[in-house]
């Protein structure tokens, strides 16, 4: 039935003449010769297609549960090591995305008697400080949890 499906609907959408936009099986009759359309993706399998359906849920917000129903995993660790993959972009928007959600006042220590960016300043007058050093420095000062 897979292999029916991927012959009649998917391989003639995806194989389509760049000049003239017909299916592969449509094109004989035309008065050019075909050349595959190299802006549609090429065919890769069921699991990057499964692959590609995780993470792209994944990237409109659906929650891991709900990925993981989708694609009937019985575990959604294994949904969400194998088949929700994200792309750079996703990553720098979440980095940024965190940024927007935590007050940059001046960074200190646990206990707050230490700048540590005012330190380096006036030890390094010159160095170039990345921006992001408050947002760094608030999250190496957070408390540890030790085992009692």
């Amino acid at each position: 039935m897979m292999s029916n499906l991927l012959k009649r609907v998917i391989l003639p959408a995806m194989n389509r003449c760049e000049p003239c936009t017909k299916s592969e099986a449509d094109h004989r009759k035309a008065d050019h010769e075909f050349k595959r359309d190299s802006g549609i993706p090429e065919w890769h399998g069921w699991h990057a297609a499964r692959r590609g359906l995780g993470s792209n849920l994944y990237r409109l917000g659906v929650p891991d549960m709900v990925i993981q129903r989708i694609l009937r995993h019985a575990n959604v660790s294994t949904t969400a090591t194998y088949y929700i993959k994200t792309a750079a972009d996703d990553v720098r928007n979440a980095m940024a995305k965190l940024e927007q959600n935590v007050p940059l006042n001046e960074p200190q220590d646990t206990f707050g008697t230490l700048n540590h960016v005012s330190g380096i300043v006036q030890r390094f007058p010159k160095a170039r400080i990345p921006l992001r050093i408050p947002f760094l420095m608030r999250i190496q000062s957070l408390p540890t949890h030790s085992k009692p």
